[in-house]
């Protein structure tokens, strides 16, 4: 018997080590990513490494995505079935391109990215937003996801809880589990 506390109590150490060891190391972040396709809207949460990139933040997704490297970093080709190939990233016949945005501070609103996706490391609970697009004559977007904050990509994307039984099936289970109990101890005190 002593042993098995022993035993119980190492592995509980040795968990407390890894994750506080995790912890000290950064951990990770949780990052909502919300993408505005043609004909829908593609919503989720991530989670990367603390130092992760936009760039890692698209291949953690569920969707397939399909990155370039460039001169200037990693290029945004295609997410899901739109978009290119990576050899004609920008190569779309109608002009369009992935654009990348960021939701402002207030929540209300995207801000276009200065910078790439390689380029840029969101900040845990961010908002990053991508929309397959055309640009106007200023070389902005002309669509752009909708609005959602972390907390509603979060309920989005939390299933519903479990139903809870009602009260004559928790009876019904107590009072089997209480038979078992019974049938139990009475074996063991007759052996």
């Amino acid at each position: 018997m002593r042993k098995r506390y022993l035993i119980l109590i190492t592995v509980v150490l040795t968990l407390l080590v890894i994750s506080t060891a995790a912890f000290a190391q950064g951990g990770d972040k949780h990052v909502a990513v919300v993408i505005q396709f043609p004909d829908h809207v593609h919503s989720e949460i991530v989670t990367v490494p603390q130092a992760a990139t936009a760039a890692d933040v698209l291949a953690a997704l569920s969707l397939p995505v399909v990155m370039s490297d460039t001169n200037w970093g990693k290029a945004l080709c295609k997410i899901g079935d739109v978009g290119m190939p990576a050899d004609n990233c920008f190569g779309d016949p109608d002009g369009q391109s992935w654009a990348y945005f960021h939701l402002n501070a207030t929540n209300d609103g995207w801000d276009s990215s200065q910078v790439g996706i390689s380029g840029y490391t969101p900040a845990d609970q961010a908002v990053e937003g991508f929309a397959w697009t055309k640009y106007d004559a200023n070389w902005q977007p002309t669509v752009k996801p909708p609005v959602k904050t972390y907390a509603d990509v979060e309920a989005e994307n939390t299933p519903p809880p479990a139903e809870i039984p009602e009260p004559t099936t928790i009876l019904l289970l107590g009072s089997g589990l209480l038979g078992m109990a019974g049938y139990v101890r009475r074996r063991k005190s007759a052996a």
